[in-house]
């Protein structure tokens, strides 16, 4: 089975809808992160691996190619002037010669789909696209069909009650030239942030041979912060067996229930329940009396004593104190004093909204608690409402009740208003 000559990574997006976090790209899951996981499965298919990354990027995913010695050679380049997916496609238009495969740093699945192209011979004049269905609304590109199915046309975010059909485009586009999407993102024009789904509408309108590929594998992708869980949900999936490392310390009176990875000199206190998947990060530690279940915990955290973690994303050197966290997200240094409680339930049972700049998204969660920025620290009997999200570097005082957003570098005191903390 030959391999496709070119694979493209794109990571050069600014994340903005991913506030109070910065870098969906560079997430650690199962102690990787998600961007070099991308890099190892892509390049098992095709022969060079080009990476598009941003200027605040770049030198981080630089330095993690560097330290891996199983990857073989990758070209890693940093977006230039042109924004979007367009622009990092153009990026690297005097580079790549040959078939191309195009793929989204953030979109997981199953890449040994790619052998549906690779176990034919190299087409001509030939683009492939890769499509779900989905019954759930998603907000991103659909295809409209034909009655032979086939793709008439790519509509990009359409109304919950426009979508043209239930066939989701995946972010893996097959090109048997290269040239092909150049030229066509060359001669593209448009007034909104939609120049790469415009050129390929073009070429679809044009005489070239496209093929619609359904997929129905697993699939998760990182837009807004709340996916960070359902991109965790599918990690912890994969752990099929139990890895407890050999200088983890565990208490013969904890009970493990369910597969886990435990990482090097972590330690696991009495009484302690895991109920797996679970990950616990090196150098973690989980206080007496805990209960870690369903969740994907970092380096260098301090789960205390008392406290329940369910389904959730915990960072690294996080502090917990009898805490309940439950569907939430925590970035790295994030502080919790004793009993402060994350709600993640309506009492109506609807699902959970939340605000991405002015625009309110339905997260078609019936379950989400908080999502906290790095180094905020929330202050003893704080509660905090579901869905409701909180920047990074922010102080929320001792039993304040957090019903709305809080912004980056906030102290919130007493219902008073919100004071910029300057740090």
């Amino acid at each position: 089975m030959r391999k496709i000559k070119n694979g493209l990574i794109l990571a050069g997006g600014d994340s903005s809808r991913l506030w109070p976090f910065e870098e969906k790209n560079l997430l650690y899951f199962l102690d990787k992160p998600l961007i070099l996981y991308q890099i190892r499965e892509l390049a098992k298919y095709v022969e060079n691996v080009t990476v598009v990354v941003n200027k605040r990027n770049a030198i981080a995913v630089k330095r993690m190619i560097e330290n891996e010695d199983r990857i073989g050679k990758i070209e890693v380049i940093i977006q230039k002037d042109i924004d979007g997916q367009a622009g990092a496609v153009l990026s690297v238009k005097d580079l790549i010669k040959g078939d191309l495969l195009v793929i989204n740093a953030n979109d997981v699945l199953d890449m040994s789909s790619i052998n549906r192209i690779t176990k034919f011979p190299l087409p001509n004049n030939k683009i492939v696209f890769f499509g779900k269905k989905l019954n759930e609304y998603f907000p991103g590109g659909y295809f409209k069909l034909n009655t032979k199915n086939q793709i008439d046309e790519i509509i990009e975010k359409p109304g919950k009650e426009m979508r043209p059909s239930n066939m989701v485009k995946l972010m893996m586009d097959y090109f048997s030239d290269a040239d092909i999407l150049f030229r066509s993102i060359q001669k593209a024009k448009t007034k909104y942030d939609n120049l790469y789904e415009t050129a390929l509408n073009e070429l679809l309108s044009s005489p070239i041979n496209s093929e619609l590929i359904p997929y129905d594998g697993y699939w998760e992708t990182i837009k807004y912060p709340w996916h960070i869980l359902s991109m965790m949900r599918l990690f912890l999936s994969m752990i099929k067996n139990s890895r407890i490392d050999e200088s983890a310390v565990v208490s013969k009176n904890a009970i493990i229930d369910g597969p886990v990875i435990i990482g090097k000199n972590a330690r696991i206190g009495d009484f302690v329940k895991i109920t797996g998947p679970v990950f616990i990060g090196e150098n973690s530690i989980i206080g007496d009396f805990s209960l870690v279940r369903d969740s994907h915990i970092g380096q260098d955290s301090l789960i205390g004593s008392y406290s329940e973690i369910a389904r959730s994303y915990i960072g690294n050197r996080v502090f917990l104190h009898r805490n309940y966290v439950g569907d939430s997200v925590l970035g790295d240094k994030v502080t919790m004093g004793a009993q402060a409680v994350t709600a993640n339930l309506r009492f109506d049972g609807e699902p959970i909204a939340s605000y991405v700049g002015d625009e309110k998204i339905d997260t078609n969660m019936s379950k989400l608690g908080v999502m906290i920025g790095n180094e905020s620290k929330i202050g003893v009997n704080v509660t905090i409402v579901p869905g409701a999200k909180i920047g990074k570097k922010s102080w929320i005082s001792p039993r304040e009740v957090v019903k709305y957003d809080v912004d980056d570098n906030t102290f919130l005191d007493g219902g008073e208003e919100n004071i910029n903390l300057k740090v």
